[in-house]
C-alpha cells in the first residue's frame, strides 16, 4: 500500500485527451491540488487490507457522486 501524502491530493483523473484529439494519448494524471480530508475504506478489501488517501475538495465532490454511500469515512486534515 501507498502511504497517504498530506502534502498532495491522491487522486488521479483524466488528462483531457481522447481518441478524438491529435497528439498525445488519454492518461490518468495525479491531482496536484492540497488535501483537506483522507478518506478510509469503512469494508475490509478482499485482500484484508483497508485503503485510505488524501483528497482535495473537487475530488472529493466527485467521490461522492460516484462511490456508494457509507464507502469511506473522512477525517479532516
Amino acid at each position: 500500500m501507498i502511504p497517504i501524502d498530506k502534502e498532495r491530493c491522491q487522486s488521479e483523473k483524466p488528462n483531457g485527451q481522447s481518441f478524438m484529439t491529435l497528439g498525445g494519448g488519454h492518461k490518468m494524471i495525479r491531482c496536484e491540488n492540497t488535501p483537506t480530508v483522507i478518506a478510509t475504506e469503512t469494508s475490509v478489501g478482499s485482500d484484508g487490507l483497508k485503503g485510505s488517501m488524501t483528497m482535495c475538495d473537487d475530488c472529493l465532490k466527485v467521490a461522492n457522486k460516484q462511490l456508494p454511500k457509507g464507502f469511506f469515512d473522512l477525517v479532516e486534515l
